[in-house]
Formats: C-alpha cells, sequence, structure tokens
C-alpha cells in the first residue's frame, strides 16, 4: 500500500470510528442481589475496564425502577431488546444519549435534565452513550399489570397517545423543579423490603401524574431547551443538506448558536472526527457515486460536492483516493 493509499485509509477510519454494539450485561457484573416482602433488587457495578459507578434494578408488581449512575472510559452502543410491552418514564439527570430504534429513520437525541414517557411494543434497537461524561439515568417501567391496575389506558389512552411509533423529540421534555426533587428523594433513599416498595410506588405516582398532567406554571420549565448536542446535530444536518457550500466553522458555530472552540472540540469528541474531515468524506463519498453512476463531466461533479474549481477537486480526490477522478471512473467501468 503507498502512502496516500495509507492516508485514504487513516481517513476512512476516523470517519468510520463508531463504537461496538454491547449487551450492558457484557460491561457490568452483579455485586447484590436481595429479595424482601416482593421487592426484588439488584446491584450491578462496571467492570473496571469499561467504567465507574453501578447500575440498580428495584423490581415488583408490574414496576421496575432502574437507577444507572456512571462515567464510562469507552463510546458504546448499547444493544437492547424489548420483548414484553411496557410504559417507559426516563429522567436524564446527566449525560446525554443517542437513541436507535430498528426500523426508525431518525435518532432520538436525549440529553441531560430531560424526560420522555413512551408506551413501548416488542422492539429492539441500540442507545449510544459517549466517554468520559457523567451518566445519571432514572428509568421506570411499568408493565400490563401496572397500568390496568392504575387504569392509565382507560384515562388517558397511553397506548395510543404515546405508541412508540408516534415517539419524537417533541416527547422529550425539560425536568421540572418538583420532578426534580422527587429523584433526589429516590436516589438518596435507603429504606428496604415493604417500605421500599411502598416508597417506590408512592414516587412513581407521582412522576407519572406530574408527566401527564404538567400544570400551567411547569410550562415555562417545559420549553424546548435546544441543548448542545442537538446542537451538534444540527451541524450536521447542515453540511449534509448542501455540499456545494463550503462552511466554515465560524459560519457553522453562529448558525446553531455556540462560540466555534466549542463547536471544534464538541464535534470531535462526539463524532469521533472534525468537521473538515466529516465534511471531506461526505464529499468523496457523493463524488465517488456521481463518478460511477453519472455521466456528468468531472468539472460539474467537482461544482455539485463544493469545489468551484476541478483542479482543487481533483487534487483532494487524488490524495484521499490515490487516484484522479478521471482514473477512477475509467477503472470502474474496466471492472463492470
Amino acid at each position: 500500500m503507498d502512502k496516500k493509499r495509507r492516508k485514504k485509509t487513516s481517513l476512512s477510519n476516523t470517519i468510520s470510528n463508531e463504537p461496538k454494539y454491547r449487551s450492558l450485561h457484557a460491561i457490568i457484573q452483579l455485586i447484590s442481589k436481595k429479595q424482601h416482602c416482593g421487592l426484588y433488587t439488584k446491584k450491578f457495578q462496571f467492570l473496571p475496564e469499561y467504567g465507574e459507578g453501578y447500575l440498580e434494578y428495584h423490581r415488583f408488581e408490574g414496576l421496575q425502577v432502574s437507577i444507572f449512575d456512571a462515567m464510562l472510559h469507552q463510546d458504546f452502543n448499547i444493544s437492547r431488546k424489548q420483548t414484553v410491552d411496557a410504559l417507559e418514564l426516563s429522567f436524564l439527570i446527566d449525560g446525554e444519549q443517542i437513541i436507535k430504534i430498528d426500523g426508525n429513520k431518525d435518532d432520538f437525541i436525549y440529553e441531560n435534565q430531560e424526560s420522555y414517557l413512551v408506551y413501548i411494543p416488542n422492539v429492539s434497537g441500540s442507545v449510544k452513550y459517549h466517554k468520559n461524561k457523567p451518566l445519571k439515568e432514572v428509568k421506570i417501567r411499568m408493565t400490563q399489570d401496572f397500568i390496568k391496575k392504575y387504569e392509565l389506558d382507560t384515562s388517558y389512552e397511553i397506548k395510543t397517545k404515546y405508541a412508540l411509533r408516534q415517539f419524537k423529540n417533541s416527547f422529550i421534555k425539560p425536568l421540572c423543579t418538583k420532578t426534580q426533587e422527587i429523584l433526589a428523594e429516590i436516589l438518596i433513599d435507603n429504606r428496604q423490603g415493604l417500605l421500599k416498595r411502598l416508597f417506590l410506588e408512592s414516587k412513581v405516582l407521582e412522576l407519572l401524574s406530574l408527566q401527564l398532567d404538567a400544570t400551567p406554571k411547569d410550562k415555562p420549565e417545559t420549553q424546548n431547551t435546544d441543548h448542545l448536542i442537538k446542537k451538534l446535530y444540527n451541524v450536521q444536518v447542515i453540511i449534509n443538506e448542501d455540499l456545494t457550500t463550503q462552511h466554515s466553522v465560524y459560519e457553522l458555530a453562529r448558525k446553531v448558536g455556540i462560540n466555534d472552540f466549542m463547536l471544534k472540540k464538541e464535534f470531535k469528541r462526539v463524532f469521533g472526527t472534525t468537521i473538515f474531515e466529516y465534511t471531506l468524506d461526505l464529499r468523496m463519498t457523493k463524488a465517488k457515486k456521481l463518478l460511477r453512476y453519472s455521466k456528468k463531466p468531472i468539472y460539474e461533479i467537482s461544482e455539485l460536492v463544493g469545489y468551484k474549481n476541478s483542479t482543487h477537486f481533483t487534487a483532494a480526490f487524488k490524495k484521499i483516493e490515490g487516484i484522479t477522478p478521471k482514473k477512477y471512473r475509467k477503472e470502474i467501468a474496466e471492472s463492470l
């Protein structure tokens, strides 16, 4: 492999630097479990090479409350498969997640101080977590027994109004002050057995009530918050929408409302590549498709991928692919 080909490989590896898909149970180990008065509790800690912190489950009578408090040492895509229909209520106190649901085109961006309520049928997908970011989440899962016990579907049409197929980023809402207070109580509580069961059920009902029936005074706090990671994904959208435009980092930063230093730093952290490398990869990918599947002249292709000067396009293409666009097209034609 010559030097130019090595450069291409290096860039390609950078662009596709996605974390591997893993099961959550592959990176944690059980440290304790209890069963008392119908309350089942399990506590796990993260394996040292993967992170620090713990994951704790409390389960009883159609209700599961889990607490996730950790700092991961690597980026992870945690695969997830749900086999039982359930109502899920999540509160992300710290951290960020990218939620991917199989069959859905768009990912859901979920950030600290946000929550969601959604009815989830049998489904699979994944959640992406980023390294070196504090992660604290309280997640509540309510099965059919719990839904029926409190007539949630009868009174609120849970299965229809909060159905996963309708789930959009608009379902994600900021945490109100009262919600934060209840979550703090859950996190510091040390009751056991029956008292723990009664406490958790009462707090779940309070949280569910707040989520279903926000009062007018809560409205200012439930406005869309447009957090940092949403802005980073918006930068991706801006770049993807029009490759003919040469966007500077400064211009992109102004469009999404953050400073250029923060944009460069956080874009590299979240996506594993610089804005320049990300844009270059998109341009070269589109150029190769046009060279392979169209008969457009080289100068026109160069304009379509953001180069006003075809000489500059040819030089950039050769630097990445190791051959000129003309030779690339010829080799493709000969191989067919």
